[in-house]
């Protein structure tokens, strides 16, 4: 993981470092021959650029699931990391080091309700993953969408949620309303007999009223006001159009 700064605030850390050098020792772990950075990317760079050497580093033992704790970590400690890298970290403990949830809470000081949300958070499909990343959505949005088990529905609802702002409550009253249907389907006793053919569902242009077929329809982050005007102005249009017609019959 790796601290993520806005401009202004990297500037300055690159300054601190001009003028003071490093404050604070860059950290490494011995890994079998070679040394593996833990914490100080941005200030080993910065160094780097200045174009000072040697550079005094504190090395560390430990092996690699050490490593990842220690970073994740010296990240918490400093402040808020990007949750998406946290995801990726704590799936990397928890598949590939054997970390189940409550070691990974010892050795990085995550409470353990909160990284067993992180480990089903690193199952949702990439689509969530992404907007984590991105902050589109936070950590409560993104363990309820993780619990659909298929990426398609994941999908979907997160398309919802972010077109209209879902809470946490709501896209978990979705996932739980999506998951009860999908278990009362299973329940459903096999029927042999014909089976009645449900009849289409017709979606209709909520401006002109027209019969539309739901591929052609798009939501618009819009205000109950701004709506109900949008509305009006087109049953303005379309009366408008109704009373030319009629006179021109009439003619």
């Amino acid at each position: 993981m790796t601290a993520r700064f806005d401009q202004e605030t990297r500037e300055l850390l690159r300054n601190s470092v001009k003028e003071a050098g490093i404050v604070s020792p860059i950290l490494v772990q011995k890994i079998g021959e070679d040394l593996v950075l833990v914490d100080g990317l941005h200030r080993l760079q910065d160094v780097i650029a200045a174009g000072d050497a040697p550079i005094d580093v504190a090395v560390l033992e430990g092996d690699m699931s050490d490593l990842l704790c220690r970073n994740l970590f010296l990240d918490k400690v400093r402040g808020k990391p990007p949750v998406g890298d946290m995801v990726r970290v704590i799936e990397a403990l928890y598949t590939e080091y054997g970390l189940d949830s409550e070691k990974i809470g010892e050795k990085t000081g995550l409470g353990r309700e909160y990284v067993e949300k992180l480990i089903k958070i690193s199952t949702a499909s990439e689509e969530v993953l992404m907007a984590l990343d991105q902050e589109a959505i936070g950590v409560g949005v993104a363990f309820e969408l993780a619990r659909l088990p298929f990426p398609l529905q994941q999908d979907e609802v997160l398309a919802k949620t972010t077109v209209y702002r879902l809470r946490v409550k709501d896209v978990k009253e979705l996932v739980d309303n999506t998951l009860g249907m999908m278990q009362a389907v299973k329940q459903q006793p096999v029927d042999a007999g014909p089976r009645e053919t449900p009849a289409p569902i017709v979606y209709h242009c909520e401006a002109c009223k027209q019969e539309v077929e739901p591929r052609y329809l798009r939501p618009a982050m819009i205000c109950p006001a701004c709506f109900g005007e949008i509305w009006r102005l087109g049953k303005l249009r379309k009366d408008a159009e109704a009373e030319a017609a009629e006179k021109t019959g009439g003619d």
